[in-house]
């Protein structure tokens, strides 16, 4: 048997928990042990990290994470001690260029160090290699939080893919109330799972921590993991576990389920490992114990993140962002070809050519009074989504330049969705097949290539568009997306989200060793999208300056952009689920309202929400959550009332409801946010919402559905001159009355009801309450006297 293997037995495995020796020195405890040290220790012993905040305890001899207990609840263990959870994983790749792993567990020698305020251990001959690792815990001077962070030294010539490290494994029952636990994610717009089971998480394996097409190439920080922390707490506390990192490093964050039969809170630190040298993560993780829900978590990591670089430029004072855009036009998406995305892709003839847009969304303009963006999509030659090649659009360059002038001689704009750096290969609904012109472009030297060097095949979309990963690090993926972006401004777009695919502003990853950069996922990757973002800023500044200044450009992105690439944005995509939907929680939650709404302007184009009633839902929702609102216009020029789904889209004969309802609801949220709520809804910073009672829960069943929907929905924010503002929505055709209890009011207030008409009048808070008359279809402001 080799050294190695004997290494990993589970034999030695548990005969490094008898053999120890312990030292004592200069106040300092030290414990080594390893496969040289014959003796067996005396007694058991834990090595306590404390302060004001928690208390952690760790094994003396692998400085396995123990028991974690908070100050405000003591009698709470959020930890699954177990003798397999390690303390840090290593992923690398092997001369053959598969996936291996090396954990604590399996070093030659570990020494413990502890001063009452710090551990430090190391951790030697990692798989009996020239491999080691150096971890350190060590408590706030003054602060809350403990501070984790992990060194390695390789000498093993190991092509280090990743290290997962803290382990923090935490019980599905922490022991508070039944079914109070919630797990607390900033994937997409958020997630949150209450109660959580194992059915509700996805394994912790190998696999879960490793870049392949089946894990997703958007998943990762930065991307759609949007923010660098987890939370996940009872009705007794909750633990925080965040990585303070202003550098960008790619991360994979997120819970997974143990197989000791815990929720396991996991960190990947991916990336520019060296394969002979040293190498510190950068940055700490910080951990802490905490009181409260999520806002109370968020609001822990939200008081970092204002202090870093994304967050130093409010919206309100941003200088980039375009007059036309902070005025809130309705963004009313138009597609050109087919009707939904799976499915076929006739052209739109009641779009066609681009001017018959023009009255339909006159028509539209006029009863919500309002100025629109038309987001033109699906206008691809060859089919909806093929790139990149995507030109001329569908219905010619001439045409689409008309509209967009005869947009702008009446105060609008028009911008379109693009399909980002993905090689659309084939469009099974259209016909298209693009594998001459892949062959002819090269196209196979500017695609991703997976750990082993095969090209990286998108799973997403593939029974009818069949694409490829493209990489960033290839100057031809740059140039293709600056050709696609330079004609869509030629053809006078003033609003592009080039980065439809890439969303939240994902750099897809990559292992190809020719590609100019590291061969494998890492901060290379932040630089590339980086450079294609200035190359865009910079045709827009070129085109802004030719017009004389009369242009302003916005950029876009799929989903809000993670907080690091978040500056280079000027507004974003958000679809929203209203709370009581079976989606809210899941596809969406307001995490990143909350953490970044006062430093991008959302729009809400698309988004779900049930029928008959889905526009009117979803604009109240739109608005409370701080969006501008927006619908998808059907071929007869009414919008399309219905998208129960997250497929976005729904046959345009699938509309339901009341037009007249739908389009009410959205004339009064628009001009309650391009009105009086301005500096809340557009500017504001959100912040926990009022005590509401007496909301109506409004039940009705469709199709084998049961909805159970609140009758009115609200949020509370804070505008940058410092006043407070409760927002609420009533989209029904009934009348609701509400009492409203909020102390950061003030005794006295303004309400601005949106209804037929804008009407405000001042009024004072009566025993501590606010009694609110909402009409149907209607929304208010009830804002302090500091902003009235």
């Amino acid at each position: 048997m080799t050294r190695r293997t004997i290494l990993q037995s589970p034999l030695l495995l548990r005969l490094r928990h008898v053999w120890s020796n312990f030292l004592n020195v200069s106040g300092t405890t030290r414990i080594v042990h390893g496969d040289s040290l014959p003796r067996v220790a005396e007694e058991e012993t834990r090595i306590i990290l404390e302060n004001t905040n928690h208390k952690l305890a760790f094994d003396p001899k692998t400085a396995q994470l123990l028991s974690l207990r908070g100050k405000i609840a003591p009698e709470q263990e959020f930890i699954v001690s177990s003798q397999s959870v390690p303390v840090f994983v290593i992923q690398y790749l092997n001369e053959v260029r598969e996936f291996r792993r090396v954990s604590s567990l399996e070093a030659g020698k570990v020494s413990v160090e502890s001063t009452g305020r710090k551990l430090t251990a190391i951790f030697a001959r990692l798989g009996g290699v020239d491999l080691a690792a150096t971890v350190s815990v060590r408590l706030d001077e003054q602060g809350p939080q403990s501070r984790w962070s992990i060194s390695l030294r390789n000498h093993a010539k190991l092509a280090i893919t990743d290290v997962q490290f803290p382990f923090v494994v935490a019980p599905y029952q922490l022991g508070g109330a039944p079914r109070s636990e919630a797990i607390l994610q900033p994937l997409t717009t958020g997630s949150l799972v209450q109660a959580p089971t194992p059915l509700d998480l996805e394994p912790d394996s190998p696999h879960a921590w490793q870049f392949r097409p089946e894990n997703f190439d958007t998943h990762h920080y930065p991307g759609l993991t949007f923010a660098q922390f987890l939370a996940y707490y009872n009705n007794r506390a909750g633990i925080y576990i965040a990585c303070e990192d202003d550098r960008g490093s790619i991360k994979l964050i997120k819970p997974v389920h143990s197989h000791v039969g815990g929720v396991r809170l996991g960190i990947a630190h991916v990336g520019d490992w060296p394969t002979d040298g040293e190498h510190d993560l950068g940055y700490d993780v910080v951990l802490q114990t905490f009181k409260g829900d999520w806002y109370d978590a968020a609001g822990i990591y939200r008081d970092w993140s204002l202090k870093q670089r994304w967050a130093a430029v409010p919206l309100h004072k941003r200088t980039d962002v375009p007059d036309w855009l902070l005025d809130s036009p309705p963004h009313i998406i138009i597609r050109m070809q087919g009707q939904v995305d799976h499915g076929p892709t006739e052209p739109n003839r009641q779009f066609l050519p681009y001017s018959k847009l023009v009255p339909l969304l006159e028509n539209i303009s006029k009863q919500i009074d309002a100025p629109l963006v038309g987001v033109v999509m699906s206008w691809e030659r060859p089919g909806p989504w093929v790139y990149p090649n995507s030109l001329p659009p569908v219905g010619g360059d001439e045409s689409l330049q008309e509209f967009t002038e005869l947009a702008r001689a009446r105060g609008w704009h028009v911008g379109s969705y693009c399909n980002g750096t993905r090689w659309v290969t084939a469009h099974y609904w259209s016909g298209y097949d693009g594998g001459d012109y892949y062959a002819a472009q090269q196209g196979e030297k500017t695609v991703c290539r997976i750990h082993d060097l095969q090209p990286w095949e998108e799973n997403w979309g593939r029974a009818w568009r069949p694409s490829f990963a493209c990489c960033l690090g290839v100057p031809k993926t740059q140039e293709l997306a600056q050709v696609l972006v330079e004609r869509l401004m030629d053809d006078g777009l003033d609003w592009i989200q080039f980065l439809d695919q890439n969303a939240a502003c994902s750099t897809f990853p990559c292992f190809a060793p020719d590609h100019g950069h590291p061969a494998g996922p890492g901060k290379w990757m932040n630089g590339a999208m980086q450079s294609l973002l200035d190359s865009f800023r910079k045709i827009a500044d070129n085109w802004a300056q030719a017009s004389g200044g009369k242009r302003q450009f916005a950029f876009s992105v799929e989903s809000p952009p993670n907080e690091f690439f978040m500056p280079n944005f000027q507004v974003c995509d958000q679809r929203i689920a209203p709370p009581g939907h079976r989606d809210y929680g899941s596809l969406f939650f307001p995490l990143y309202s909350f953490l970044y709404h006062e430093f991008i302007v959302i729009q809400g184009g698309f988004g779900v929400a049930p029928p008959p009633y889905h526009l009117e839902i979803r604009s109240a929702v739109n608005l409370i959550m701080g969006e501008i609102p927006g619908a998808i216009l059907r071929g007869d020029g009414s919008l399309l009332n219905r998208c129960d789904s997250d497929a976005w889209w729904s046959p345009w004969d699938s509309s339901m409801g009341s037009q007249e309802d739908a389009i009410a609801m959205l004339r009064r949220t628009v001009a309650l946010r391009r009105g009086k709520a301005r500096d809340y809804l557009v500017f504001g910073r959100m912040l926990r919402p009022a005590q509401v009672d007496e909301i109506k829960i409004v039940h009705w069943e469709m199709n084998s559905q049961v909805y159970d929907i609140p009758s009115v929905f609200h949020s509370a924010w804070r505008s940058p001159k410092g006043g407070v503002g409760i927002v609420a929505a009533n989209w029904t055709k009934d009348k609701q009355d509400l009492a409203i209890s909020d102390s950061r009011l003030g005794a006295k207030f303004t309400e601005s009801i949106s209804a037929i008409t804008v009407d405000s009048r001042r009024r004072e808070i009566e025993r501590g309450k606010i009694a609110l008359s909402l009409p149907p279809l209607s929304c208010a402001l009830l804002e302090s006297e500091c902003d009235a």
